[in-house]
């Protein structure tokens, strides 16, 4: 949340406004994208206290759209729930919860608050780190982990012991109290204890801070989403602030580390943000370890403070041959997991297609994952993939073929249950694909050709708009802002090597059209109720795709079918299944079975260079598994008796 303060105008409460008798309003402290801060003083107990509320303007923003406001007042309330669940020195206490009536611009409006701790001077954790970083000092290295990243592991501990994941960590969002982190700012958490919000459209966070599978489905986030923020921040002390052409979602290593104590925080920072969550560090406790072993603080309480030695040695005190016994367990069991996880693995180029394409979603869990309003035919239903995209349930049943269908037009067939990942395959989630596999890939005149075969034309899409590079025998995303975009001018032997790599497979031609007339529909019924214009959403897609102001709708019932190529895969709706731009602003690769040729593959789809009027789902084009066009995409599925 910046510190800066606003003009008064455009803000909730005034200096001067006393709430319910209680709470006098001193001053703005700072806003953010739907909240304000102020400095209060408590009348009864005589103390300062920082009010937040939801700022009028955020609600002005999404005026009409109730959805979108109760998400935004349910996200307030989780937040005052979970702070009110935790009594830790490093974490921001919550002191009261409620509403008051004021008068705002000649009328009487309702707002809701919380009281919280008021921590003065407003600094973060982001003054604690060097513009440079501390690299090669190993003593300021030191320093700043005893004293501020200790802490902060010990409030998250804190946090993870009550089942709270914060989902929002990074430096803005540590208070410093006289020099002592606190964690602030819960309006992303979730707790096991907490009703869930559902909305699955809402992808919030910060981009540089998040993990991939944090970015793909919020929801499915858990601790070691916050592990992988963690080591993003501990990156940053060593290297100074990330860099806003730097790729999200990767793996962070330190580019020099010339000393064992640098090239042993490499090895913590590259295990704390691992891409693949299984491989990552299980926990901030395992991290916590890491890091007092490193920074030789074995000895030290939990709260993590600089020992005090006694007089005449005390090396084998009591309580320290407590630690060390506890780091030699720790070493051990670390030195097991490393040869378990290691020692037989097969080189990630090497590697097979994972036998099954679920994923379960935590330890004990089965695969497939039923969200709450499950029907009893199944809907609802969905599983993860092992590139963490969020698949749904779709219940099957009968299609009626279109007239242009070829020889079987007209026909009624049975589609079986089959599960289809939420949304396009995005430029990052084809990007990890690639570079996974190094030793089965050449680059050659623009062309990605795997097993001999042409999976990718690299180059621009559409003009000012180049997906995926390749440099120094890596493939990257060009602009972050880009990452959760379709890949396209991807073949169909390029889009089938990826799914053969996860164990799925491309839609079938069938499949694809159920989807896309339960698409339909759903587009007939937002143009009978068209969204509102603001919203942060929409500010948010237009920021992603490099708008400076609010694109107006353009003249259609379905204004998606007008979006650009390079637009993002979550600002689209999802329909009754759950499934997001279907028949939309690109085409996809199908194939079509049960012919006497073999295999053939189909695109399927809109192009928007060739929209037609009406609700007329297009019929697939046959093309050659060789070809690879700016508009065309791909998804995957799996059918439901795989399972």
């Amino acid at each position: 949340m910046s510190n800066t303060p606003t003009h008064t105008s455009s803000v909730t409460l005034e200096p001067g406004m006393v709430l319910n008798g209680k709470w006098v309003i001193l001053e703005l402290l700072g806003k953010g994208g739907m909240g304000e801060v102020y400095r209060a003083h408590q009348l009864n107990l005589k103390r300062d206290v920082a009010i937040k509320v939801v700022s009028r303007e955020f609600l002005e923003s999404i005026s009409g759209d109730e959805d979108e406001i109760a998400d935004s007042l349910e996200r307030f309330h989780r937040e005052v729930q979970v702070m009110a669940q935790i009594n830790h020195p490093n974490v921001l206490r919550i002191y009261d919860q409620d509403s008051a009536l004021i008068e705002k611009d000649g009328a009487q409006i309702v707002v809701a608050y919380l009281a919280m701790e008021y921590i003065p001077g407003s600094t973060t954790l982001r003054d604690t780190l060097s513009e440079e970083g501390f690299y090669p000092d190993e003593a300021r290295m030191k320093e700043w982990l005893r004293n501020c990243f200790l802490p902060l592991l010990d409030g998250m501990e804190a946090l993870h012991d009550l089942g709270i994941v914060h989902r929002d960590l990074k430096p803005e969002n540590i208070l410093l109290d006289a020099g002592e982190p606190k964690i602030a700012d819960f309006g992303l958490a979730r707790s096991c204890r907490l009703k869930p919000i559902t909305r699955s459209m809402d992808v919030r966070g910060t981009p540089a801070y998040m993990s991939s599978e944090h970015f793909m489905d919020p929801k499915a986030a858990d601790q070691r989403a916050d592990v992988y923020a963690l080591g993003k921040i501990l990156y940053e002390a060593a290297t100074g602030p990330m860099k806003a052409n730097q790729l999200p979602f990767r793996q962070a290593r330190l580019a020099k580390a010339e000393t064992p104590f640098f090239r042993r925080l490499d090895r913590i920072i590259q295990d704390a943000t691992e891409e693949n969550r299984s491989e990552r560090l299980a926990s901030v406790k395992i991290l916590s370890g890491r890091i007092r072993e490193l920074a030789g603080t074995e000895s030290e309480t939990k709260a993590g403070r600089s020992p005090s030695v006694a007089a005449g040695g005390g090396m084998f005190s009591r309580s320290r041959r407590i630690w060390l016994a506890v780091a030699f367990v720790a070493m051990i069991a670390a030195g097991l997991a490393f040869f378990t996880r290691h020692a037989h693995r097969t080189p990630a180029s090497k590697a097979p297609a994972p036998k099954s394409p679920l994923l379960a979603s935590g330890p004990g869990e089965k695969a497939a994952v039923t969200s709450p309003g499950a029907s009893r035919r199944g809907e609802g239903a969905r599983v993860h993939g092992f590139d963490f995209d969020l698949m749904h349930l779709i219940p099957g049943g009968v299609l009626a073929l279109p007239p242009d269908f070829g020889p079987e037009q007209g026909k009624s067939v049975r589609v079986a249950p089959f599960y289809m990942n939420e949304a396009l395959i995005t430029n990052q989630q084809y990007v990890t694909f690639l570079n996974a596999l190094p030793d089965r890939i050449v680059v050659e005149d623009m062309v990605v050709r795997g097993e001999g075969r042409v999976w990718l034309l690299l180059g621009e899409a559409i003009k000012g708009y180049e997906p995926i590079v390749f440099r120094a025998g890596r493939f990257y995303v060009k602009n972050a802002l880009h990452t959760a975009c379709p890949v396209v001018r991807v073949t169909a032997y390029g889009a089938s090597a990826y799914l053969h790599y996860y164990g799925l497979r491309l839609p079938t031609e069938e499949e694809w059209l159920f989807v896309a007339r339960e698409q339909a529909a759903t587009s007939q019924r937002s143009a009978a109720h068209p969204p509102p214009s603001g919203g942060e959403m929409r500010r948010m897609g237009d920021e992603m795709m490099g708008r400076t102001a609010p694109t107006q709708a353009p003249p259609l019932s379905d204004p998606e079918l007008t979006f650009p190529v390079n637009t993002p895969v979550t600002v689209f709706k999802p329909n009754r299944f759950g499934i997001r731009a279907v028949n939309k602003n690109i085409a996809e690769w199908t194939v079509r079975t049960g012919r006497d040729e073999g295999q053939e593959y189909m695109v399927m789809g809109r192009l928007s260079h060739a929209l037609e009027d009406g609700d007329e789902t297009p019929s697939g084009i046959k093309r050659n598994p060789w070809e690879a066009f700016e508009e065309v995409g791909f998804r995957c599925v799996v059918s439901a008796d795989a399972l």
